[in-house]
């Protein structure tokens, strides 16, 4: 062999073990998502990992996978994500938690959102999860009265309220349907659910909502809602509802206002445990961290369109 042809060789077989030995270090963690691919939607787990140096493509590999709006995906999307044998997988919602548990008892599950993980059995105890499973609380039961108050100051002859919610996760609607009706009945109110889980469903409540002469809206987000938030907030105004939405992104796309925990920053403190598993902590040992401040935002365009005046106390509190 010519020395060119084994220096040439030499190097390709050098590249190559050293390519194999880099993909090799690298780390493997999936993300599961009930929406749809988003170019514009930047994630906020990432960003964070980063911080900590975990580097896509240098250091850690992301698994992607999307149920495009539609529950009835969770279960196969996650068992493809678990089949590709990750370290740590990272889900949103309580009712995706719980399909991912039926599936795994080996894999590290952090959940970035779900609503009371000990009462829905994700973990046995928020300060000890002692299973595989732990993440990040949004106090639920604390903001719903929070937001029938919230509406109360705004308008405070309201007397029927309207909420949307996803048919496919009934234990979630459930919940939040039993304790805003609950909530409400002491102040003479009433709550009714209307399915809202694709634009047909969405046009249908609004039709029902007008018609039925509600006058205030809660919403129960999910990935359909964030998806459809323009036209749904659209809506809103159009019937000049009292809305308060679960997150500021509704009141970014022209709602009313909006009172919840901090979705980026509920993704950032879900990176910071797939940063300790990775480096060794076990799930069982790291406590459901709770969110610590909730964002109040508020749409003064957007009252002023629909003929609404904050109270001097709610315009001192928004964020």
């Amino acid at each position: 062999m010519r020395r060119r042809d084994w220096l040439l060789a030499s190097t390709a077989l050098a590249l190559t073990s050293l390519a194999r030995a880099q993909a090799q270090r690298l780390r493997r963690v999936a993300i599961a998502s009930p929406g749809r691919p988003n170019p514009q939607q930047p994630s906020f787990l990432i960003p964070r990992m980063e911080e900590f140096g975990w580097i896509e493509g240098r250091t850690i590999e992301y698994l992607r996978g999307y149920a495009h709006d539609d529950a009835t995906r969770w279960e196969p999307m996650l068992a493809e994500l678990l089949a590709k044998k990750p370290e740590v997988l990272v889900v949103v919602f309580t009712a995706m938690t719980q399909v991912a548990m039926k599936l795994t008892r080996d894999v590290p599950i952090v959940f970035a959102i779900a609503s009371n993980p000990e009462k829905s059995g994700l973990v046995a105890s928020l300060a000890r999860p002692g299973g595989n499973v732990t993440g990040v609380s949004t106090r639920d039961a604390e903001l719903i009265g929070k937001r029938i108050e919230l509406m109360r100051e705004i308008t405070p002859g309201v007397r029927r309220i309207a909420m949307l919610a996803n048919p496919d996760s009934p234990g979630i609607t459930n919940f939040y349907l039993e304790n805003y009706t609950a909530e409400a009945r002491k102040f003479g109110i009433e709550v009714r659910p209307y399915d809202a889980r694709s634009e047909a469903e969405l046009l249908r409540a609004f039709d029902r909502l007008e018609s039925e002469r509600m006058q205030g809206l809660l919403n129960i987000a999910d990935s359909f809602q964030n998806r459809a938030r323009k036209e749904l907030v659209a809506h809103a105004g159009r019937l000049r509802l009292t809305a308060i939405y679960t997150v500021n992104g509704f009141v970014e796309a022209g709602g009313l206002a909006s009172f919840g925990t901090n979705v980026q920053d509920q993704f950032r403190r879900a990176a910071d445990y797939v940063d300790k598993i990775l480096r060794g902590a076990k799930p069982a040992d790291l406590p459901v961290q709770e969110p610590t401040h909730f964002q109040l935002a508020i749409n003064l365009k957007a009252a002023r369109e629909q003929g609404f005046r904050f109270p001097q106390a709610i315009l001192l509190r928004a964020d």
